[in-house]
């Protein structure tokens, strides 16, 4: 396999074939796999790309494995969210058919890799998986994994307490650092905990015993940045950690270290709040980013506009471009700019939503939006049918003319916006085209997160 070439792929509960930019050079790329997985609960425009509307489905060589995968209420395991919180979630039913969760489905294939390269040691690879340590046997459980996450004292056979024990001698295992102290020989997995009783001496709304918080349930990271050089909170109202003594160390959340405060601290000790950052301080920019350690604005790659308004560069010089069927559209051809969005109706690219006959019901067709004086210049009433295309592709779409939306005055420009759903596509119960057709194959210079919210794009009727 070289370099720049995927010959297999696994997708897990993804669809890039509407979810991804560009979905005409996603679609076109998954002809160029020998073989693909996808793991799903429902088919979707991924698992069908071969058969797609306007392809000849004999012309695509790919080999396509479709597993019914389990939906989140029909598994055990843990979610997080935002807050860093690790909560658990229970199963409610069985998946139907042969569905199986994710983590079930992998146990299966290690197994039976493990069982194929240990009939042929001969392989080169062979040894990495052969001596895996994979014991959860045939009925694997995600509480298992979740002890595996949080890691043993190995000499001892028990449950690792926290991350300070861990060691690089081979004598503790860790699947993630930070995870470790979410399950402990003591309380057990404590993101099932569901205690509503905030424990904090202020009652300020940290609910520490509900669920667990990584690192160490630590509520609010930082948090010795929330009181003064003598310990003092500068919200006494308010404090996140306060009342510091040798003996009880201290109290509210779990500090982040629990030395003693600045000033009283012995010469040596005096440890600074940011403990992540080498000089002990909050930064105002940051290092080792591509495009510089201060952000700046720039427009992004398709714009109305001709130039940066705010500085001299108008586009991010280190910004990804994605080059494979990723055309330009010039704003001469394409005037107005697009975003995509979602409805309140339906779920990502639609696969958990677009199948079920109740949301189906409340929104059952692709749309667009644009305001009032757009669509007067274009003719355009609600509920018509319109075509909206830029260099990259077109979709067809019904028309909701609307006051939600208004045109926009920049660099001596009216400009107007259309707003673009993504949750449809050529699978499912309700169909419809996919709104990133239109969206662009560029990327953030740092993450290459894409840039779905502004591009270029035109529209008229489809009478």
């Amino acid at each position: 396999m070289g370099q720049d070439k995927i010959r297999p792929l696994w997708l897990w509960g993804q669809n890039p074939a509407a979810g991804g930019p560009n979905s005409n050079g996603e679609r076109e790329a998954l002809g160029n796999l020998d073989w693909l997985v996808v793991a799903d609960i429902w088919m979707n425009e991924t698992s069908e790309f071969w058969q797609r509307p306007g392809v000849n489905s004999p012309d695509i060589k790919t080999e396509v494995f479709v597993l019914p995968a389990a939906c989140s209420y029909e598994k055990e395991g843990s979610i997080s969210n935002s807050g860093r919180w690790v909560q658990w979630r229970y199963k409610a039913v069985e998946p139907p058919g042969e569905g199986m969760p994710d983590l079930e489905i992998m146990n299966l294939i290690m197994l039976k890799l493990k069982e194929l390269y240990q009939a042929d040691s001969s392989a080169p690879q062979a040894e990495a998986i052969t001596s895996l340590d994979w014991n959860y046997g045939v009925h694997i459980t995600a509480d298992a994994v979740a002890r595996e996450i949080n890691g043993y004292d190995l000499t001892i056979g028990k449950l690792a307490e926290s991350f300070g024990k861990l060691k690089d001698d081979g004598t503790t295992s860790s699947g993630n650092w930070l995870y470790c102290n979410m399950y402990t020989e003591a309380d057990g997995n404590k993101a099932k905990r569901r205690n509503t009783v905030d424990s904090h001496p202020n009652q300020i709304g940290l609910y520490s015993d509900w669920a667990w918080c990584w690192p160490l349930n630590r509520r609010i990271i930082y948090n010795r940045a929330s009181v003064d050089l003598d310990g003092v909170p500068w919200d006494r109202e308010h404090p996140v950690i306060l009342n510091y003594n040798p003996a009880t160390k201290w109290q509210g959340d779990v500090p982040d270290g629990g030395w003693p405060p600045i000033n009283q601290a012995k010469e040596g000790e005096k440890y600074l709040p940011f403990i992540m950052k080498p000089e002990g301080v909050a930064r105002l920019w940051g290092y080792g980013r591509a495009d510089g350690p201060v952000p700046e604005v720039y427009e992004p790659w398709e714009s109305p506009l001709d130039k940066n308004l705010m500085s001299g560069t108008r586009n991010n010089p280190c910004a990804f471009i994605g080059k494979y069927r990723n055309e330009y559209s010039s704003s001469d051809r394409f005037p107005y700019v697009g975003t995509t969005y979602r409805c309140t109706e339906h779920w990502q690219t639609g696969i958990m939503t677009r199948s079920l006959p109740w949301l189906v019901e409340l929104m059952p067709e692709m749309y667009v939006e644009m305001d009032e004086e757009l669509a007067a210049e274009k003719g355009i009433k609600s509920g018509d049918s319109v075509i909206v295309n830029n260099a990259r592709g077109e979709i067809k779409a019904v028309a909701v003319v609307t006051q939600r939306l208004q045109p926009l005055k920049a660099g001596g420009k009216t400009i107007h916006h259309i707003g673009i759903l993504n949750h449809w596509g050529y699978s499912g119960m309700a169909k419809g085209d996919s709104g990133n057709i239109l969206t662009p194959h560029v990327g953030d210079a740092n993450t290459t997160i894409p840039e779905y919210k502004t591009f270029l794009c035109n529209v008229r009727s489809a009478r």
